[in-house]
């Protein structure tokens, strides 16, 4: 009966005096906000509150993964011998932030971090960043080559974001798009719309939304150019208008001419039949 029970004596002992080795995680909590937006090249702050019954310190250190590389940040006294002087730790009483300075485009995926209280047990949590640098504003101007003009829309920013063209009536024109990345890793976006008629006097807008709001611009006109423009215009209705009038004045005279031969010719076959009499 004693070796019946023994192994269940051990049992109970094992878990009365070790409950780190059965339940390691019970003794920390961990919370983080996920996922988090952060604005390019400002300072952006990533925390965690947790909660730990174990009285003596814990290691606690940031994790960051980039095309399957992993970087590991600790949190230590001195922040400076770490090596990492863009991102570094600090910690609080329960809190534990990780602090990017200026940040990049490539700082931009998942961070994880992991609280080890050794026999207090540990903790880890994913913490996803997302990077957005706002579109710079819109540039309208004209394009002319050969034979062919039309307006682009250039632009900059990041994540991808496509413009639209839009007439008078607000709808979405066909239009060809070109999208390069600079150094940082910003999108360089240019669309393109063929145009015909004066670039100056087209009511066209080139529009950009992202999440709720939305730039707009369209293609801005010096005003002796306008005027210009519209002088041309005039002078050419002017012209078409003399044309117009020059070429029924030639058809009344025309016709004048018709109209007096036809007479001239009929009083002369009257005179020969009064002759003939």
């Amino acid at each position: 009966m004693a070796t019946y029970c023994f192994p269940k004596i051990l049992y109970i002992i094992v878990i009365v005096f070790c409950p780190s080795s059965i339940t390691n995680n019970s003794f920390i909590t961990l919370d983080c906000n996920s996922p988090l937006t952060g604005i390019h090249n400002h300072r952006i702050v990533l925390v965690c509150e947790y909660k730990s019954h174990w009285e003596k310190n814990c290691n606690i250190s940031w994790n960051f993964n980039v095309n399957s590389h992993s970087t590991e940040i600790p949190c230590t006294s001195d922040n400076e011998t770490t090596g990492q002087k863009q991102k570094r730790c600090v910690t609080d009483y329960k809190k534990v932030s990780l602090i990017i300075e200026k940040s990049e485009i490539v700082d931009e995926g998942n961070y994880q971090i992991f609280i080890n209280c050794g026999p207090g047990g540990y903790k880890y949590k994913n913490v996803q960043l997302l990077i957005h640098a706002p579109y710079t504003v819109l540039q309208v101007s004209k394009r002319i080559e050969g034979g062919e003009k039309g307006l682009s829309c250039t632009t900059l920013g990041y994540p991808l974001e496509k413009p639209h063209w839009k007439n008078e009536n607000g709808t979405n024109l066909a239009a060809n798009l070109s999208v390069t990345q600079t150094k940082d890793k910003l999108f360089n976006i240019t669309t393109y719309i063929p145009v015909i008629g004066e670039l100056c006097t087209i009511n066209y807008s080139c529009s950009l939304c992202y999440k709720n709001s939305c730039i707009s611009t369209r293609l801005e006109c010096p005003n002796n150019e306008t005027f210009s423009q519209s002088k041309e215009e005039k002078i050419r209705t002017i012209f078409g208008i003399h044309l117009s009038l020059g070429l029924i004045i030639v058809l009344l005279i025309l016709l004048a001419l018709l109209v007096a031969f036809s007479s001239s010719k009929f009083f002369k076959i009257m005179q020969t039949e009064d002759g003939l009499e």
